[in-house]
């Protein structure tokens, strides 16, 4: 009876362990499923997908003649420009023939999120903008300069709008502008940022190009970018060109393959430095685009941002230290009629063929609007007056349709590696929109694009991935986004996308199932160990009995051989047959926990009553 109580106990307590265990695993897994799928589910492109309304085609491709509008009627009279803030409904609200207002302001209140489950009409997505500051804009109501240059083009980096332009189909030589492309394409072709610290040795080709290094010294990738960017050099620009390619003739079909991908068809180039060659052709629109790509890689817009930089240039024996100065004269310039404190870098140069003349290229950045200004064949002491009055000019005229407003946070991103795997993104400037005259607002659609590739650590402000805005399925700009906390590596789960605290809360998991299994292998001992006590007690009472007979008979010199057999048994025969009787206990004990329960009891209480007759005999 103890036996079979003791055995149902046991049962018990195996099948609860059994259950817990099961419930905790499971608990687990939907855990780390749930987590996995959401990590998934945010690191995935958000695209919209709402089927655009019907416009008019030139409208919808985004028309540079379209959006700009003639560029004579601007400059002569500004209040027929469409982009006049003057022109804006007083109420913010939007007209009734599609256009949007200059201020951006529409009665309707919200940022977009780049939900992927479709894309939000315009009204959802433009908003007022509540937190303007009194930032000076440049002149209120500039006009435009008078511009020397052959061709010039300004341009909104952020949503493409054609501001002012002359001859910016004009198929130019591109001058030292062409090192915006080299610098993306190489950087294209590098694993990770990693390769930045790699080394080129100066060679004697690469020394053809320039004096800048020495043959036989050695300078790092993230180096050489620096030297072409800043200073405008074409040494650094052949050895970037040689190291990123096999050979140089395969890095400019690079180019020209980057140059088709940014949808660039009036663009052709034949080598990486911007040298004169009747073969190498671009345009001031297609150069602002190039522009726009360029500065949309993080490295290049810190770099030309820079006003200058000291480079490392080292052989086995020495090293000594190169510096390079800015070629952006809004940068540089030191006559306070042509400074501009909203410059966020450019890269200019001069040719000597067919004639003297300049290029530039320039970025500035005002109340997050960023302003793209383009200038080909123009003279080189001009081009930082040009450019400071284009960018002003640009300023007063751009159009400022707010969908997204700064810091705001959309969606996370997976970080490899880190302390937490799992860190939110946030825009770091305002997103805009522009849609021209002729097309509707709902041609806005936006999309979130997380990086897939980024490991710890991180730091604050590192950008993560972008906020594209589209008009009519083209992009037409973007807003990176950007973490707010820095990422530090973690422990090696991290490496698995399993952060510190999950691990923590992990090992907690697997401590408790190890404790249940641990206890279900103690009682599993401790009541082996109790039944080979009780077997060892049973065997040492037989014994003892029998030594007792044994004992009795010797005392009382019994001969009678009528119940007892002829030859006593041995001590170690009984022992023998208690062992195999005990089993065959066992085995029928098996055999009855497969009865039914009243069968068992019945069994139970005859053999109870078997011990209580031998007990009275």
């Amino acid at each position: 009876m103890y036996r079979d109580n003791n055995n149902r106990t046991l049962r018990i307590k195996r099948l609860l362990v059994a259950i817990t265990a099961v419930l905790l695993a499971l608990s687990l897994m939907t855990t780390i499923s749930y987590d996995a799928f959401v990590a998934y589910a945010e690191g995935e492109e958000a695209v919209q997908t709402e089927t655009p309304a019907a416009v008019d085609p030139a409208a919808a491709a985004g028309d540079p003649a379209a959006a700009a509008g003639d560029p004579a009627a601007a400059a002569t009279d500004p209040a027929a420009a469409p982009t006049d803030p003057a022109a804006a409904p007083a109420d913010g609200t939007v007209p009734a023939d599609g256009t949007v207002p200059a201020d951006g302001t529409v009665p309707a209140d919200g940022a977009a999120e780049g939900n992927p489950d479709g894309a939000q009409a315009i009204e959802d997505l433009l908003i007022e903008d509540d937190s303007q500051s009194d930032i000076d804009y440049g002149k209120s109501g500039a006009t435009l300069p008078e511009v020397t240059s052959s061709s010039y083009i300004v341009m909104s980096g952020s949503t493409s709008e054609i501001i002012a332009e002359q001859h910016s189909q004009r198929k130019m030589s591109p001058g030292k502008i062409t090192m915006l492309m080299t610098a993306m394409v190489a950087i294209d072709s590098m694993y990770n940022e990693d390769e930045l610290k790699n080394t080129v040795e100066i060679t004697e080709k690469m020394a053809e190009y320039g004096a800048t290094f020495a043959i036989g010294e050695s300078v790092t990738v993230g180096d050489l970018l620096k030297a072409m960017l800043i200073g405008g050099d074409e040494q650094s620009a052949e050895a970037l060109a040689r190291y990123s390619a096999s050979k140089r003739k395969i890095f400019i079909n690079m180019m020209n393959s980057k140059a088709m991908e940014l949808g660039l068809l009036d663009t052709q180039f034949t080598n990486p430095t911007g040298a004169y060659s009747t073969k190498q052709y671009s345009t001031a629109a297609d150069l602002a685009k190039i522009t726009q790509a360029a500065v949309r890689y993080q490295l290049i817009k810190d770099i030309i941002g820079m006003n200058s930089a000291e480079l490392v240039a080292s052989t086995k024996d020495a090293s000594r230290v190169v510096g390079v100065r800015s070629t952006n004269p809004l940068q540089t310039t030191i006559k306070p009629s042509e400074m501009y404190k909203f410059t966020r870098g450019g890269i200019s140069g001069t040719l000597t063929e067919p004639k003297k003349n300049s290029q530039y290229a320039g970025v500035a950045t005002i109340d997050d609007m960023q302003l793209i200004a383009i200038l080909m064949d123009s003279k080189a002491d001009k081009i930082a007056y040009e450019a400071k009055g284009l960018f002003e000019y640009g300023d007063s005229k751009v159009t400022r349709n707010i969908i997204v407003k700064a810091n705001k946070k959309i969606g996370s991103v997976r970080v490899r590696g880190g302390a937490q795997t799992k860190v939110p993104a946030y825009t770091e400037t305002k997103g805009f929109a522009y849609v021209p005259p002729e097309g509707s607002n709902d041609l806005i659609k936006t999309e979130t694009v997380m990086m897939t590739d980024l490991e710890a650590p991180l730091k604050d402000g590192d950008k993560v991935g972008e906020y594209r805005i589209y008009v009519a399925d083209e992009l037409k700009g973007t807003v990176d986004l950007v973490i707010n906390r820095d990422v530090n590596r973690g422990w090696f789960p991290s490496k698995y996308y399993i952060s510190n605290r999950m691990t923590i809360v992990l090992g907690i998991i697997l401590g408790i199932i190890l404790l249940f299994l641990l206890r279900i292998l103690y009682v599993r001992k401790r009541r082996e160990r109790l039944r080979n006590l009780r077997r060892q007690h049973m065997l040492m009472e037989i014994a003892r009995e029998q030594m007792e007979i044994d004992e009795d008979r010797r005392r009382r010199n019994w001969t009678y051989t009528t119940s007892y057999d002829k030859v006593a048994p041995r001590t170690s025969d009984l022992r023998k047959e208690a062992i195999e009787e005990e089993l065959k206990q066992q085995e029928a004990g098996k055999k009855s926990r497969k009865k039914p329960r009243s069968e068992r009891r019945k069994a139970s209480k005859d053999k109870t009553l078997v011990k209580d007759s031998h007990k009275k005999d």
